[in-house]
């Protein structure tokens, strides 16, 4: 129980030192540190950003700062001028009137940004400038303002690019005058230019002519346009037929030589064929030819081997025994009375009959 109440003890020791000895840099806010007593008294030299940064209560004091951009106003508008004094980072004044180096009296509703710059917010409050720096920085920025912008003609101020180079030519001069109020400016625009009513019914008039005139030249561009346009058009549709003709005579000789290609292939196939069929035919009439040549002598061979054969003596009992087989007696009388009628039925003996009977051959003869 007594190293929890120690602990609890130094816990608030602990947080009361800290708070005793150091000091919170809010976000968005730059902290300079001043010593109040002692032989170092004075503005301490260096800026302090968001964190915790050490400060001991009644010796140090701190100054702080806003760092974000700040917004200085020229406007017209009634409601954005009700407050003359800077709230915070926004100041709202009056629209700037100025005479053109053309004689013309002008409001500009004129917006100009700038920041303190880096390491140097400690300056500020050495120079003890805290309270009083915006309203320094708004003078200076009006004297340039009145005296950069002037050389302008109320033409100038009609046309952007004129406008913006002034715009750009002038913040540069503000840089080098508001360097000694330690702050560096950031965009200077210009957002409107206000001018006396009569001479804002002649601009009107002049703007209207301006207009008018320049709708004359679109309208003449636009007819020249047309007409180069239609020239065109012919020209296109000129040349698209031409071209369709060439391709069209280019795919017709392409047709004619492919057709005269066809015609000699046709040609060339139909000789072909016919003088293959013309040598297959004449190839078949020789070989039938020889086919039957062959028959012939086959036959004739065949009859030639068979007269042989028959002519010898087996070839002619052959003959005589086929013609026996072949014999067709459709009567026969007999007698059996007459030894000389021989039997048909025997026969051997109608061979001999019809053959005749021969000697064997001995020998070689």
């Amino acid at each position: 129980m007594k190293y929890f109440i120690a602990s609890i003890a130094l816990l608030v020791v602990a947080i009361v030192v800290t708070t005793f000895i150091t000091e919170k840099i809010p976000p968005a806010r730059i902290g300079v540190k001043q010593v109040v007593l002692g032989p170092s008294k004075g503005i301490v030299e260096q800026d302090h950003y968001t964190g915790l940064v050490l400060g001991i209560s009644g010796y140090h004091r701190w100054h702080l700062l806003p760092r974000q951009t700040h917004f200085l106003h020229f406007t017209s508008s009634k409601g954005w001028r009700e407050s003359k004094l800077a709230r915070g980072i926004e100041d709202w004044q009056p629209a700037i009137q100025l005479r053109t180096n053309d004689g013309n009296t002008i409001g500009l509703d004129v917006t100009v940004t700038y920041r303190i710059r880096e390491g140097e917010a400690y300056m500020i409050i050495k120079d003890g400038l805290k309270a009083a720096y915006r309203e320094r920085v708004r003078a200076s920025v009006i004297g340039t303002l009145r005296e950069e912008l002037a050389q302008l003609t109320s033409e100038d101020l009609q046309i952007t690019d004129k406008r913006l180079k002034r715009a750009e030519a002038t913040l540069k001069v503000l840089k080098d005058e508001l360097a000694i109020f330690h702050v560096v400016p950031e965009n200077l625009f210009i957002r409107k230019v206000k001018f006396p009513a009569q001479y804002e019914i002649k601009l009107q008039e002049k703007q209207l002519l301006r207009q008018e005139s320049q709708l004359e030249s679109a309208l003449t561009e636009q007819a020249r346009v047309e007409q180069d346009v239609k020239t065109e058009t012919r020209k296109i549709a000129a040349a698209a037929l031409a071209a369709e003709k060439d391709w069209d005579r280019k795919i017709q000789e392409q047709k004619s030589n492919y057709q005269v290609q066809i015609a000699q292939i046709n040609a060339e196939a139909y000789l072909y064929a016919q003088t293959t069929i013309a040598e297959g035919e004449a190839e078949r009439d020789i070989a039938e030819a020889r086919g039957n040549l062959a028959l012939e002598k086959a036959g004739a061979l065949r009859d030639s081997l068979r007269n042989t054969a028959l002519d010898s003596e087996g070839g002619r009992i052959l003959l005589a025994l086929e013609a026996v087989k072949n014999l067709q007696i459709p009567e026969v009388i007999l007698n059996s009375d007459d030894p000389a009628v021989p039997m048909l039925l025997d026969l051997s003996k109608m061979t001999r009959l019809l053959v005749g009977e021969r000697e064997p051959t001995t020998g070689g003869n």
